[in-house]
């Protein structure tokens, strides 16, 4: 398969929308958490809560259904490839990622030269995504746990945890992990995958073709 060359399989209309629509909410509500926090510039209190709030659902409701399309969704394609499989099976185990998160490491440091070859997405993605779901359950359970109208239902975990002001604590070190994870996820890929830039933005092809990207026969 000629990777150089991206595909509009490689990342279907569905998972770019839910791609931006998790980008947006994660955006918002960093944004209004930090105001509600400690307000800052334009707006009120109770907009910002309400923001939160909003992008809160749309957050968890994107997560849910990213999940849903990954197993029963139309799939996507392999990198510069048309033949769509079932979403999931590029996050399973592939025999190209094999070995390769040592020297994966070793590239994101600079300490190698050239990107060792790899699946779709390579183990440390992989880890990233996974991750970011745990991330996302953590975040919906203690943003609950701390919200008026749901704070007497997780009243039990509350003083699990230690009280209202560790688990507000641990909502907002939780900010901090998806901020970090999210702007090296950005800057990677700026700095590596720019081809895939116009096809993540606006669903355009780019790179030199490659016969092996023809239409799958049905």
């Amino acid at each position: 398969m000629g990777a150089h060359h991206t595909t509009r399989e490689e990342h279907p209309w569905p998972a770019i929308v839910m791609h931006w629509l998790h980008l947006v909410s994660m955006a918002v509500l960093i944004y209004t958490g930090f105001y509600i926090h400690r307000p800052f510039g334009p707006g009120t209190m109770d907009q910002m809560r309400t923001l939160h709030f909003v992008f809160m659902f749309v957050l968890i409701l994107v997560a849910i259904v990213r999940v849903y399309w990954a197993f029963l969704g139309g799939g996507s394609a392999a990198p510069g490839s048309r033949r769509k499989v079932a979403d999931w099976r590029h996050f399973g185990r592939s025999p190209e990622n094999k070995g390769q998160a040592l020297e994966t490491v070793k590239y994101y440091l600079f300490l190698r030269k050239t990107h060792p070859r790899t699946a779709k997405y390579n183990t440390l993605q992989k880890g990233t995504y996974m991750f970011w779901l745990l991330l996302i359950a953590l975040q919906a359970v203690t943003g609950f746990a701390i919200w008026s109208n749901t704070a007497a239902f997780f009243e039990p975990l509350t003083y699990l945890v230690g009280g209202h002001i560790v688990m507000r604590m641990w909502h907002y070190i939780i900010m901090w992990l998806f901020i970090i994870t999210t702007a090296v996820h950005i800057y990677l890929s700026v700095a590596e995958g720019v081809r895939q830039l116009p096809l993540i933005f606006a669903g355009v092809e780019s790179g030199e073709k490659d016969p092996d990207s023809r239409p799958a026969s049905a």
